[in-house]
């Protein structure tokens, strides 16, 4: 196995017993604590509102949550839509956010689904930017094994 293997297998390990131990939050400031992105956020869609659940700020630590907001006005509606992953690297060259609201704002996202028991889509796991930088799939993956988790194996409600 190599070395980069090796380590993104470590650090899902790591995800998992953060998560186990010490519940939904700390599981989302680690997932921060391994991209570039400034913020990680947990979201719950409550009809046409995107209503936060946890949020991390690289750059305000005390910061705990953000507003909610329309989801028609954030990237979480791609998500919820293709009840896939979303990414943008740049949403000033991206022509699917060509008339977004927050185009010109959130520059950078990636986003992943939550799923409910009857695995419908409920909410996402996201990280954003008002600066432009792509994700790792490493970075992905750890948003992509986490999701399923979060239904799982939480501490704590999540909806």
């Amino acid at each position: 196995m190599a070395m980069i293997e090796r380590c993104e297998v470590e650090t899902l390990r790591d995800l998992k017993s953060i998560l186990g131990r010490d519940g939904v939050r700390a599981a989302v400031v680690f997932l921060n604590s391994k991209t570039d992105h400034r913020y990680t956020a947990l979201y719950r869609f409550d009809r046409e509102t995107l209503c936060n659940l946890y949020f991390v700020d690289k750059e305000n630590p005390s910061r705990e949550s953000i507003e909610d907001i329309p989801v028609s006005a954030s990237y979480c509606a791609f998500v919820r839509r293709s009840d896939g992953t979303f990414t943008v690297s740049n949403s000033i060259e991206d022509v699917r956010l060509e008339h977004h609201a927050k185009r010109n704002i959130v520059r950078a996202y990636c986003g992943v689904p939550l799923h409910d028991e009857a695995d419908k889509v409920f909410g996402t796991i996201c990280h954003f930017d008002f600066q432009p930088m792509s994700i790792t799939d490493s970075n992905i993956g750890l948003m992509e094994a986490l999701a399923p988790l979060l239904m799982h194996e939480q501490s704590e409600p999540i909806s």
